[in-house]
This record gives C-alpha cells, sequence and structure tokens, in this order.
C-alpha cells in the first residue's frame, strides 16, 4: 500500500495503538442490531477498532472492549459470538482478496498462466505469485524461480477455484504485476487466515 498519512486507532483487544487500515472495523447492523465485520469500512454509524487476528478478537470479547466501544448504540445485554464474527470476518477478507485479483486482472495489473507468469517473472514485472494448490506440475518450479527473483508467493485454493474466478475451467497460477495491488491482497489474505485460526 503506498505510504501516506493515516489515522491511529487503538485495538479493543490488545489495546496497542495501529494505523486505521490495519484494524478490522466492527459495527451494529440489522434489527435486533448485531455486531457485524465492515471490511470496506462503508458502513456508517459508530465502530469499533481490533486487529484482524483471533487472539485481539478474543481478547476484545473477554475484556468487553467491542461492546463498550460502541457506547450507547449497543443493546443491553449483548452477547458475542466470537466463533461467528471470525468467520463472517475471514469470509469478507477471502471475498476481497478474490475481488481485487479477478480486478487486477481485468485492468492489466496481473497475468494468468504458467507461462505468462515466468514471462513476468523474467521480465521483473511479476511482484506476487498466486499459485493454485494443486497445481504440483509447475508449482514447485514457480516457487523457486519466485524465490531466487525474491518474489512472494501465496497458494490459494485449487485451480478450479482460481479458474472459476476468471472465468475459465481452471487456473494454476497468477501473477500480480501492481505494487499496492499486491500489497493488498497479501494484507487481505494474512487477515483471512489470522481470523480463521483456531483460538
Amino acid at each position: 500500500m503506498s505510504q501516506r498519512h493515516e489515522p491511529v486507532r487503538t485495538c479493543v483487544g490488545c489495546r496497542q495503538k495501529d494505523g486505521r487500515l490495519a484494524l478490522l472495523r466492527f459495527v451494529l447492523a440489522g434489527d435486533p442490531p448485531q455486531l457485524v465485520p465492515d471490511v470496506p469500512r462503508r458502513a456508517s454509524g459508530r465502530g469499533v477498532s481490533i486487529h484482524p487476528r483471533r487472539r485481539c478478537l478474543d481478547a476484545a470479547a473477554r475484556n468487553g472492549g467491542l461492546v463498550r466501544g460502541l457506547r450507547a448504540a449497543a443493546p443491553a445485554g449483548m452477547k458475542v459470538d466470537t466463533e461467528q464474527l471470525a468467520d463472517w470476518a475471514s469470509g469478507q477478507y477471502t471475498r476481497r482478496f478474490e475481488g481485487l485479483l479477478v480486478g487486477a486482472y481485468r485492468s492489466g495489473h496481473a497475468v494468468i498462466g504458467a507461462d505468462r507468469a515466468r514471462d513476468a517473472m523474467s521480465t521483473q514485472r511479476a511482484i506476487l505469485l498466486i499459485v493454485a494448490a494443486d497445481a504440483a506440475d509447475k508449482r514447485q518450479e514457480l516457487v523457486a524461480s519466485a524465490g531466487r527473483l525474491g518474489k512472494s508467493c501465496i497458494f490459494y485454493a485449487d485451480k478450479a477455484k482460481l479458474g472459476g474466478l476468471f472465468g475459465r475451467e481452471t487456473v494454476g497460477v497468477v501473477a500480480v504485476t501492481d505494487v499496492d495491488i499486491a500489497a493488498e491482497l497479501q494484507h487481505a489474505i494474512q487477515c483471512a487466515a489470522l481470523l480463521a485460526e483456531a483460538s
């Protein structure tokens, strides 16, 4: 992500301060109101911020920080189901990852397929590789090449799932060529994984 000044918030779980974009926002939504994650940060109303990791979410539920941070907006006796909140937030981050990946491809900031990925790496355009977990025939070679070039790899889903994102039967590898998009993809998938971890 590009370097720019961003507001600082306090995680209601670990009480550490961090940039607003590094934290996950939770808001009240629905009738009756319930706590929901707001990964895109577009929901209106008062929210609470927390690091997108399971230990902070669990701590915030134990210490009452999630409900207390909402102040008067939270209904009395509101219960917090951290399993459900973690699942919802992890799902939102996964959908963000997939949306960013498809958007990168459509805007010309990603290429699909082993040959194009190799070409992007050889010309120093590839910043990040997304490799299907079952892409055994190309996986080791691509990962080794990426490692030699100092590029990062993310193993994601399988070839059918990755292909489905691009309207193809299968895709084994995607090379992302934009630094900011690569950083956002890494952030989204890391947050999804941290929230999915067992507490």
